[in-house]
């Protein structure tokens, strides 16, 4: 059934992707910033508040929209912008009678360990974009008892159209024979997640009455080492370089468990036909 969707983050990684897919057949409206060309613009700064915002018969909010991993922004704006507009968000869907909000958050809160991490685990987190997004999900569960909330903390999501991330900045490096920097044991270990399968995911929490929080992860483990050796291998880039330091990591390896079953979802993309993808698109963009 078509429904009217507010998202914010519509030219990022995850709400450009989602917006390509969900567009044919729903009314999306991007709010931001930026222009999106393939739906309706609003345009709001995200740190401003919401009360001249008019748009009616809105059926859901996708907050995909927030500061990642920038050296160059002040830390107390993590907060400004990540947690208030959150609130914002939540506080329109109030006013609004929109009955469904989802939060794009991060496997980053729950921070590194040795363990298989489980939605139910405690977080503890160890940088301010993550706690940023913990403190966001703090403001949802302050709502969900006035309307369905769904929180999806993604781990290491990759594919075409993303830039300066994990898998992209490996890629660089390696094609540059740079010497690379990993801990003593070349971790941590991870189990990233294409961006073709988060795309289907948010699609099914959008379409289906569903709540509550949710781990959006791959079925497959490995190591920051084991991902190079794993692009200089598609590459045809004989032994990358690496520089092992002394410290000891532990992993952040999210189960999706909860998630498959709630949606009855089968993992579509494999890591090694994602990173094949997804290398290719890389290769295009720089023009090689």
């Amino acid at each position: 059934m078509s429904k009217r969707i507010l998202l914010t983050g519509g030219t990022g990684f995850i709400g450009s992707n989602l917006i390509k897919s969900l567009r044919n057949e729903n009314n999306i409206t991007n709010i931001g910033r930026n222009k999106n060309p393939l739906c309706d613009n609003i345009f709001w700064n995200l740190e401003d508040g919401l009360n001249n915002l008019e748009i009616d018969d809105i059926d859901i909010i996708v907050h995909c929209a927030s500061i990642v991993g920038n050296v160059n922004i002040i830390k107390s704006k993590y907060i400004d912008i990540n947690v208030k507009s959150t609130l914002e968000l939540l506080e329109f869907c109030i006013k609004n009678k929109i009955k469904k909000f989802i939060l794009i958050s991060t496997g980053g809160v729950y921070g590194f360990s040795k363990k298989n991490l489980v939605e139910n685990d405690i977080c503890n987190v160890k940088e301010i974009y993550s706690l940023s997004k913990f403190f966001s999900e703090q403001v949802c569960e302050l709502y969900k008892d006035k309307l369905s909330i769904v929180i999806l903390r993604l781990f290491f999501p990759y594919g075409d159209g993303q830039k300066g991330r994990l898998i992209s900045n490996l890629y660089d490096d390696i094609c540059k024979k740079k010497k690379i920097m990993l801990s003593k044991n070349g971790q941590p270990v991870i189990n990233p997640i294409h961006i073709f399968d988060v795309v289907n995911i948010i699609k099914n929490f959008i379409e289906y009455d569903l709540e509550g929080t949710f781990n959006i992860c791959g079925n497959e483990f490995f190591s920051i080492e084991q991902l190079c050796r794993k692009i200089a291998l598609i590459e045809n880039i004989d032994d990358p370089q690496f520089i092992y330091g002394d410290n000891d990591i532990d992993n952040m390896m999210g189960s999706n468990k909860k998630v498959c079953m709630a949606l009855n979802y089968k993992m579509q993309v494999n890591l090694d036909e994602g990173l094949k993808s997804f290398l290719i698109s890389l290769k295009k963009e720089r023009g090689i």
